[in-house]
């Protein structure tokens, strides 16, 4: 094995967005072609390094040969792209501007109108204001489930609307989430690195509604969210598959 030539088939195959099965036919139909051309420049006469050097020049450079087998695998690949990373875009701004936007421009308004009323974050009356410890208390849950449990076995004490929306809503605003980073992001095709990003992301959201004092900070939220990129990037995983069946079977027959 070389290793130049091993890494340069890596480098390539890597890029591609592909099931793995179409991903070994790539490698080895490439390490066939280039231990060929190797192979024709060493009875040239060439040392074993600059007949690899030049197998790999005459066959291609790396980032046109990526695109070029991307597009043969899916012609409309670019177009999915952008159109996805539109889509992401479209997503993110809705729950940027609900969670965080939308809420400080409320603020903003109450604000010149006069009032001192905030919906969002408690104040006792006698606290010694946003660094007193029982403030903090109050606008945070820390405890796993508590708030989860207490909507779920507390229909008598909360509206409908409200459970569902503390419960089932911050399961399902999460899941596009889960779906867009793999399709988007290349360092984040595993279940792993999808779950650390949703945790810093959502975090990031709870911590900044606790210090802008637009909304209470709960760590049920962020394990509701985290849970619905699971169920988004466990869904996606499951359409690739399905999508790649006919093909095994039509090998297979």
């Amino acid at each position: 094995m070389d290793i130049k030539i091993e890494t340069y088939i890596e480098q390539i195959v890597s890029q591609l967005n592909c099931g793995e099965e179409e991903k070994r036919e790539i490698i080895d139909e490439m390490r066939d072609h280039l231990y060929l051309l190797k192979n024709e420049f060493l009875e040239q006469g060439f040392p074993n390094d600059e007949a690899t050097q030049r197998a790999l020049e005459r066959f291609g450079e790396q980032k046109q040969l990526t695109k070029g087998l991307q597009e043969s695998l899916f012609p409309f690949y670019r177009v999915f792209r952008i159109g996805t990373w539109i889509l992401f875009g479209l997503y993110s701004f809705i729950i940027l501007f609900k969670l965080l936007f939308h809420r400080i421009i409320i603020r903003i308004l109450e604000s010149i109108n006069g009032s001192t009323r905030n919906p969002y974050f408690i104040t006792p009356l006698h606290s010694d204001g946003y660094f007193d410890l029982e403030v903090l208390k109050i606008n945070s849950n820390i405890v796993p489930f508590k708030n989860t449990i207490e909507y779920v076995t507390g229909s008598a004490r909360f509206n409908l609307d409200i459970i569902i929306n503390n419960t089932l809503g911050n399961v399902l605003v999460f899941l596009p989430f889960g779906i867009f980073l793999p399709l988007l992001f290349k360092k984040c095709k595993s279940l792993s690195k999808v779950v650390v990003a949703s945790v810093s992301i959502s975090f990031s959201i709870e911590v900044l509604q606790l210090v802008l004092k637009i909304g209470q900070f709960d760590i049920d939220d962020v394990i509701l969210n985290v849970m619905g990129s699971i169920i988004g990037f466990l869904l996606i995983k499951s359409i690739k598959s399905v999508a790649n069946l006919p093909k095994r079977r039509v090998k297979s027959i």
